[in-house]
């Protein structure tokens, strides 16, 4: 089911993802419209790209863009217990999240996964943690998530992320969506709340995935 980090595609394979959201922080209306794709350049190599967008209508000093370029390497693997790594390069304040950084930065990533049964129901959990590294501008960031199977075709999957760090990073998110699968298709609807501290967002957002 899980098909982003810590895991890597089966070599050739790809997976692709879109989502748009509706927002409100404080009194602003905004939307969010994001890209994702990850392709198995080998058995235990992934490249990622992501690209994002935000803007507010008529503030336009909250609007932001950013991208991020990645490759995932599988370190260990035991059964459905992985481990991997990743860095890249990413640019623009809208990669993350409200309070993100704008310039040219570097990010680096490790994190464990499983799959299996919980429950008597298909379940997935993982766990990362990244670091970005910007001119003046530092984030750390944790990330945890699981999923699970409601029924043959329906998933509930609930994240958060713990962001901290430099120019007022502080950051405390958590989403939680259904996802549909038919076949190779996900369709997805999902609630997030974000708690920056000096800002609180909501947003509410569709998404469509394909497996390739």
């Amino acid at each position: 089911m899980a098909a982003a980090a810590p895991w890597v595609e089966a070599e050739g394979g790809l997976y692709a993802r879109v989502s748009l959201a509706s927002e409100e922080v404080e009194t602003l209306q905004g939307h969010r419209a994001d890209a994702y794709a990850a392709y198995g350049l080998t058995e235990n190599l992934t490249l990622t790209l992501k690209a994002e967008a935000f803007a507010y209508g008529d503030a336009e000093d909250f609007n932001a863009q950013g991208w991020r370029a990645t490759a995932r390497r599988r370190l260990y693997q035991k059964g459905t217990f992985v481990i991997s790594a990743e860095a890249g390069l990413l640019q623009g304040a809208a990669i993350g999240g409200r309070n993100g950084c704008e310039t040219l930065g570097a990010e680096v990533r490790g994190g464990s996964a499983w799959t299996g049964k919980w429950r008597k129901r298909e379940t997935y959990v993982f766990g990362e943690v990244a670091a970005r590294f910007h001119s003046g501008c530092n984030r750390e960031r944790y990330e945890f998530g699981i999923g699970q199977q409601a029924t043959k075709n329906v998933w509930n999957v609930t994240q958060v992320w713990i962001e901290r760090g430099s120019e007022n990073a502080k950051s405390d998110k958590v989403q939680s969506e259904i996802i549909i699968r038919d076949g190779s298709v996900d369709y997805s609807l999902g609630y997030r709340n974000e708690n920056g501290g000096r800002f609180q967002e909501e947003s509410i957002f569709i998404a469509l995935a394909k497996r390739f």
